[in-house]
């Protein structure tokens, strides 16, 4: 595709609010283009339901009674469950899964070390873009490296003998380098272009290019729970230890109970998914599947992400919003899951309007198109099979959000939501889970 230079306005280009790393806008035209993909509006935020930030939206309402319950409910959840179990099996703990789970860990575990150590390809090729490395070549290794990165997580396996658990962990974690090494590249090579036309003037700023390319600056990228790259983020102040310390342990109680929801509730039933109809497999999953999603959540972007963003001093801890109020679909793939929809917005939405003059609405499908292979691609490779329900499903959205539209802001379009949300899970599980059953189920 050629690309193609979109003249923007600056008043267009004020519209989109600037981050606090943004260097200040010189006016011209190409400089305002360069800086309109690099807009993003990082700012020293709390999370939501941060209980232990006295500055949290939870903290400033009267709800935070009802959220200590629901901690409380999990407590016991955790300490119930294994006496159950004990009485019933033997055993604190269904050991099957976790035997499944810890077969090959070491090398499953050993990827992300790998994974970092080849991330800093992305570093290179800064180096060598100083160099006057040529452009074709530039983008010619970015793409090669990060395509051996996903050939190298596909072989892993489906060579190994691993089930859902290691190939879910592998291909996450080299979407998630994907997705950094990716933002590294292509926002240090609009800086550069910005540098260049500015006419390669000397600056002392630690963060403005070319002084930003460094090991230092790179590894805190990295670690930093974010996937779009700026210099410099919003800092925090000093670390909190004993926050880290609560939010790490909160992460690995959160883990096991995600464990227990799975071993005891929806394994045997996977076990025996032949032995169930339909109907009666998909009603028994929903409710531990709602809450295995809600224990999920809590552990991944409320305090995994909390405690990496804490030892980073990453300032700006709005990793989601509040989807749970959201009366479309459209809003819940917006507020969900911020790290990723930033990362869609500035690299995939922007680019393709700015750099290569596709329209709006052209470029707002041709994301969500992106967003969904995405999504298949994980499941694809996670399951060892090509089974396109998911894209099916993400397909069936659109126009489910356009019919929506009629009712958002409403409390019948959160009701709605929320029905899709409940039912949605366990039938797409179901329907991988009988793949093969397919044609009968769907065929009189």
């Amino acid at each position: 595709m050629k690309r193609q230079k979109l003249k923007v306005d600056s008043s267009e280009v004020d519209k989109v609010s600037s981050g606090t790393s943004t260097p200040d806008e010189q006016g011209t035209h190409k400089q305002a283009n360069i800086k309109h993909l690099r807009k993003h509006a990082f700012v020293n935020r709390v999370s939501l339901l941060d209980d232990m930030d006295k500055d949290s939206e939870l903290n400033r309402t009267k709800f935070v009674g009802f959220y200590n319950m629901l901690y409380v409910v999990a407590f016991y959840y955790f300490i119930i469950n294994p006496i159950m179990s004990y009485y019933k099996t033997g055993h604190l703990i269904e050991t099957s899964l976790y035997n499944q789970m810890r077969r090959d860990l070491f090398m499953c575990i050993v990827t992300w070390p790998l994974f970092y150590a080849w991330s800093h390809i992305a570093l290179l090729i800064q180096y060598l873009a100083m160099m006057n490395m040529p452009k074709t070549l530039m983008f010619i290794t970015q793409h090669i490296s990060q395509v051996c990165m996903f050939v190298y997580a596909h072989y892993l396996v489906l060579t190994r003998d691993w089930y859902l658990p290691q190939g879910a962990f592998v291909t996450f974690q080299s979407c998630v380098f994907f997705f950094k090494m990716h933002s590294y590249t292509m926002t240090n090579y609009k800086m550069r272009r910005e540098w260049i036309d500015s006419g390669c003037p000397k600056n002392n700023d630690p963060y403005a290019y070319p002084n930003n390319i460094n090991f230092k600056n790179f590894t805190q990228f990295i670690m930093t729970p974010v996937l779009v790259y700026e210099p410099q983020y919003p800092q925090s102040g000093q670390i909190r230890w004993k926050y880290v310390i609560v939010k790490f342990m909160n992460t690995m109680a959160m883990l096991i109970m995600g464990y227990m929801i799975v071993s005891n509730h929806i394994y045997p039933i996977i076990q025996n998914i032949k032995d169930h109809s339909l109907p009666d497999s998909i009603f028994q999953m929903t409710l531990p599947l709602i809450f295995l999603c809600l224990t999920l959540f809590n552990m991944v972007f409320e305090n995994y992400c909390n405690f990496w963003a804490e030892i980073t001093h990453f300032g700006d801890r709005l990793f989601y919003t509040d989807w749970w109020n959201s009366t479309d679909f459209e809003e819940f793939n917006r507020n969900w899951n911020r790290p990723v929809y930033e990362f869609l917005y500035r690299h995939v939405y922007l680019e393709l309007i700015f750099e290569f003059g596709i329209g709006v609405k052209k470029a707002q499908l041709a994301t969500f198109m992106f967003s969904a292979l995405l999504h298949e691609y994980t499941l694809a490779v996670s399951l060892k099979q090509i089974t396109p329900i998911m894209i099916m499903f993400m397909m069936i959205q659109l126009p489910v959000m356009v019919w929506t539209k009629r009712i958002k802001g409403t409390k019948f379009g959160n009701l709605f939501f929320w029905f899709g949300i409940i039912q949605g899970l366990p039938l797409i599980l179901n329907l991988y889970l009988r793949f093969d059953e397919l044609p009968k189920l769907l065929l009189p």
